[in-house]
C-alpha cells in the first residue's frame, strides 16, 4: 500500500496513530499545529486511566474503558502509577444511588472494597457511602519521553510541527491548506478533536457537538498524601495525584466550565483566555466550598497553575454519560477519530490500522 495518509493532531490518539501506521511501512505524515507534539487537550485532563467506574449509566463506556487499559498499559506501562488510596463516593443527591453504583460495579466486573465511613481517616458529609479501587494514573510526563522515544526508532519520520491546517477540499483526492502549503493525500485522519467540524465543512454537513472551555487547577494537600477521589455521579468533583509529584488535579463537573455552547464549530472567540480570569477565580473559590461541604477537614492550597483546554461532547447526551471513543469514516477514505478517554488511544490506533489496510 503506498497511499499517502495524513495524519491531522498531535495529541496521544494522532501521534499513538502515527506510531502504529508507521510500524507497518504505512506512508504517513502527522500535522500539530502547537510547535511540539502533546501540547494540546491530551496534557490538560486528571490523568485518570479510567476502568469503568466513572461511568454508571452506560456499561459500553464502562468495557470499552475497562478493555483500552490494556492496550494502554502495554504501549505506556511505564507511565502506570498504582500506588496511592483511590476512592469513588457516592452523594446523598447523587443520579444514582449506591446499591446500583455495587450494582453496576459487579455486572462489568469492577473489583472494589466496600468502605467503611468508620474507618475512614477523613471526615465524610452528605455521602450514602462508597467505594475503594485499584484504578492507576498515568505520568503524563512520562508519556511524552516514551512517545518520543518511539518516535526516534521510526524510519523517514514526516512530522509537520507549527503548521495549522486551514481547509481540506475534496479532489480527485484530498488537498490540504495550511498556513504553510497545500498538499495532497489520499487518506485523512483526522484527529485534531475541537477543530474536526471546521476542517471537514468542504467534505460533509456538520454535526453538532458540545464544546466545552473547562479548568483543571492543581493543588497540594496539606492533611493527606497521594490519593484519588471522586463523588459520583452529577455535577461534583474529582482530584487525582498529578503523576509521581506530591500534587493534585482537581476538576469539577460544574464549576471547571467556563464557557459551554451546543454548536457546529468550536467558537473561535473563547480562544482570549484572558477575558476569563474573573470567571476562573470563582470557579477555584466554588471547587474549595464544594470540598468542604462533603470533606469538610480537607485543607488544600492551590499552585498558580491551572490548564485550560477545550472539550469536546455529543451533543444532548444529559441522560448518559455515555463518553465512547470511535472512528467515523465521514466520506470515503476520510477518518474522523473522536476521542473521549486517554486510555482508548491505543485500541483506536488498532482499528484505524484495520480500516485503512
Amino acid at each position: 500500500m503506498n497511499k499517502k495518509i495524513a495524519i491531522i493532531g498531535g495529541g496521544l490518539f494522532g501521534t499513538t496513530a502515527y506510531i502504529a501506521l508507521k510500524r507497518k511501512g504505512l506512508n504517513c505524515t502527522l500535522f500539530e499545529r502547537n510547535k511540539d507534539l502533546l501540547l494540546g487537550a491530551s496534557t490538560n485532563n486528571l490523568n485518570r486511566v479510567h476502568f469503568g467506574y466513572h461511568y454508571p449509566r452506560d456499561d459500553q463506556t464502562a468495557k470499552q474503558s475497562y478493555y483500552g487499559y490494556v492496550s494502554f498499559k502495554k504501549f505506556y506501562k511505564e507511565s502506570i502509577i498504582k500506588n496511592f488510596k483511590n476512592f469513588y463516593l457516592i452523594a446523598k443527591n447523587s443520579k444514582v444511588n449506591l446499591n446500583d453504583y455495587l450494582k453496576f460495579c459487579k455486572r462489568n466486573n469492577l473489583s472494589f472494597k466496600l468502605i467503611d465511613k468508620s474507618k475512614i481517616k477523613f471526615n465524610l458529609n452528605n455521602i450514602q457511602g462508597g467505594i475503594e479501587v485499584k484504578e492507576p494514573i498515568y505520568d503524563w510526563d512520562i508519556i511524552k519521553k516514551k512517545t518520543k522515544t518511539l518516535l526516534k526508532k521510526l524510519k523517514n519520520n514526516k512530522i509537520h510541527l507549527g503548521e495549522n491546517i486551514k481547509k481540506i477540499r475534496k479532489l480527485d483526492s484530498y488537498e490540504i491548506t495550511s498556513n504553510k502549503g497545500i498538499y495532497n493525500f489520499d487518506i485523512i485522519v483526522d484527529a485534531s478533536y475541537d477543530q474536526s467540524n471546521s476542517l471537514n465543512k468542504n467534505v460533509k454537513k456538520k454535526n453538532k457537538n458540545k464544546y466545552q472551555l473547562v479548568v483543571v487547577f492543581e493543588f497540594i494537600p496539606k492533611n493527606f498524601k497521594k490519593m484519588g477521589l471522586a463523588l459520583m455521579d452529577g455535577k461534583f468533583f474529582s482530584f487525582l495525584p498529578k503523576g509521581k509529584q506530591n500534587k493534585h488535579l482537581l476538576y469539577h463537573v460544574k464549576h471547571s466550565i467556563i464557557k459551554e455552547k451546543i454548536c457546529n464549530e468550536f467558537p473561535s472567540n473563547w480562544k482570549n483566555i484572558k477575558k476569563y480570569n474573573s470567571i476562573i477565580k470563582n470557579s477555584k473559590k466554588m471547587m474549595l466550598k464544594d470540598l468542604k461541604k462533603y470533606l469538610p477537614d480537607t485543607k488544600i492550597k492551590f499552585t498558580n497553575n491551572r490548564y485550560i483546554n477545550p472539550r469536546v461532547l455529543p451533543a444532548y447526551m444529559e441522560k448518559s454519560d455515555k463518553r465512547i471513543s470511535k472512528i467515523n469514516e465521514i466520506s470515503k477514505d476520510y477518518f474522523q477519530i473522536f476521542s473521549a478517554k486517554i486510555d482508548h488511544s491505543v485500541d483506536i490506533s488498532k482499528e484505524l490500522l484495520k480500516k485503512i489496510k
